[in-house]
């Protein structure tokens, strides 16, 4: 095996320490092979080594037309919050691949946090036509959508991604709160229910009765609230469930109580906060930020 297989290898296997140290030496004979500088340069990145950025920008200096060299060093770059240089390499990536995801998916990050609102929304769009299932670029394009109050063309990308990934909780879960929020009351309890069935984690499984809940309250369904809210009870080990079947005893004259019961402004707030829980609990290991990206 030689230097560079033994490096691209110690990479492909995750073993990045070693794939940057295979290929820093070799190149202390071959300094200017683009493999190796390319291969120390991402591992190098990935281990926060300081001159990842130089061997990175040396590709970009021997292959100026080679579009993956300037999409790994604005990696590198907006790796190390040098947001601006990272712009200007992925902008050189799109010249030389239009269609290159993480050039477009920081791109429109970037001109989100500048502001430039149309802007972030053509590149995301563009991103996520040129990929299928919960890729980072669909992903982005409906948190985007969110983040503006578009949500019914967030809804839309969100559904796209749940077609191709039916599995995903967090793709479920996204086209339940946003079919919610636009009053799509049957499409939310489909998916409030898909979200239930795909679940498997009793505490997340309170958070998509509560989004079952919240879809019977929209309704005025007082009894299947109730109902739903009791399954909830029995598995909610925090409490959390307890105000909302107060509310809904109440408004179905059941129960004992010696205080009044919670107001529907607080009740909706709850539901709604549970929901906010339930999609950063989800979102946390797959999602982007939009400031992740945007600097």
């Amino acid at each position: 095996m030689t230097a560079l297989e033994e490096a691209r290898a110690r990479f492909e296997a995750g073993e990045y320490r070693e794939a940057r140290d295979a290929a820093v030496a070799e190149l202390a004979a071959r300094p200017e092979d683009v493999e190796l500088l390319r291969l120390a340069g991402k591992a190098g990145v990935e281990v926060g080594a300081e001159d990842a950025v130089e061997q990175l920008r040396k590709v970009t200096e021997l292959r100026p037309d080679d579009a993956a060299g300037w999409s790994d060093l604005g990696d590198a770059l907006a790796t190390e919050g040098r947001d601006e240089e990272a712009a200007e390499a992925f902008r050189k990536t799109l010249e030389l691949k239009p269609d290159d995801e993480l050039a477009l998916t920081h791109l429109g990050h970037a001109a989100h946090a500048s502001g430039k609102e149309g802007d972030a929304v053509a590149y995301l769009s563009q991103a996520a036509e040129g990929t299928a299932g919960a890729s980072t670029a669909a992903i982005s394009l409906v948190d985007m959508y969110r983040t503006l109050g578009q949500y019914d063309e967030a809804l839309a990308a969100a559904r796209k991604v749940a077609d191709a990934e039916p599995g995903d909780v967090a793709a479920a879960l996204d086209v339940a709160d946003l079919s919610l929020t636009v009053g799509e009351l049957d499409e939310a309890a489909k998916a409030f229910q898909r979200v239930r069935d795909i679940e498997d984690l009793p505490d997340h499984e309170v958070h998509a009765l509560h989004g079952m809940i919240a879809v019977e309250v929209q309704r005025e369904n007082w009894r299947r609230a109730l109902d739903l809210a009791n399954e909830a009870l029995a598995l909610d080990r925090h409490g959390r469930t307890s105000d909302v079947c107060a509310f809904l005893e109440a408004q179905l004259g059941e129960g004992e109580r010696e205080e009044a019961p919670p107001r529907r402004e607080e009740i909706d707030a709850a539901l709604s906060t549970s929901q906010t829980d339930h999609r950063r609990l989800h979102g946390e290991d797959r999602r982007l930020e939009v400031g992740d990206l945007g600097g």
